[in-house]
């Protein structure tokens, strides 16, 4: 996934008003990883294209999910996919709408708007045709992912080592982050999906970083005592 990461630096975001974007400008250009989940990206557009695409360095997007996003209600739009909330202070969301056009693409098949995170377009673009010039200056977007993450909704079950793996009980997540209390400091934690998945590594903290222990810079606390 690191790997894949890095092969969506330099994916544009064009615009255009020619079907075959023979006269499209860039509108902005990925240069760094993105985070596995969605984020938004913002960029100047001045004009109003009627087709908007975002275009692979590599042949291949590998991206999972793309919202063209609006912040008035147009005919046709629907809520935006929230954002994740990590903690408690998070600032209260405000309202996108996400607009729906006609799917455009170099190959059938993108799977970049079907609201699914574990699917990922394999396409060297694709993009929508809104009929009509709309200007658009946001996009809602999410990499090729494993969906790992703390999905709002989904349960879990925490564990902590003390000579055997013991429970800490188990949450449903409302947010994109769980909070235990009472559970001890310094020690291994194996953390479960009760309902997806089954890709799991107990994990550590160290200065306030999550360790995996298939992390190639893990500290076996276990052998230094």
């Amino acid at each position: 996934m690191l790997d894949i990461g890095h092969t969506i630096i330099g994916t544009r975001i064009q615009g255009a008003n020619h079907r075959d974007f023979s006269d499209s400008v860039t509108l902005y250009t990925i240069s760094d990883t993105l985070q596995v989940c969605f984020q938004d990206l913002v960029f100047d557009n001045p004009s109003g294209y009627r087709y908007y695409r975002l275009l692979s360095p590599t042949g291949n997007l590998n991206i999972a999910e793309l919202e063209f996003i609006s912040e008035r209600k147009l005919p046709g739009s629907v809520q935006a996919s929230p954002l994740p909330v990590f903690t408690k202070n998070d600032p209260v969301q405000k309202s996108y709408y996400r607009l729906w056009g006609d799917t455009l693409s170099d190959r059938p098949g993108s799977k970049l708007f079907d609201a699914d995170m574990l699917t990922w377009s394999a396409q060297g673009w694709a993009g929508m045709d809104f009929g009509r010039p709309v200007r658009i200056n946001r996009v809602r977007i999410a990499p090729r992912n494993a969906h790992n993450g703390i999905v709002p909704g989904d349960s879990y079950q925490l564990f902590y080592w003390n000579g055997e793996w013991i429970s800490a009980g188990v949450q449903q997540a409302e947010y994109n982050f769980l909070e235990y209390t009472g559970v001890p400091s310094n020690t291994w934690y194996w953390l479960k999906n009760l309902d997806h998945g089954e890709e799991e590594q107990p994990f550590f903290y160290t200065d306030g970083r999550q360790i995996f222990s298939n992390q190639p810079d893990w500290t076996d606390y276990s052998e230094e005592e």
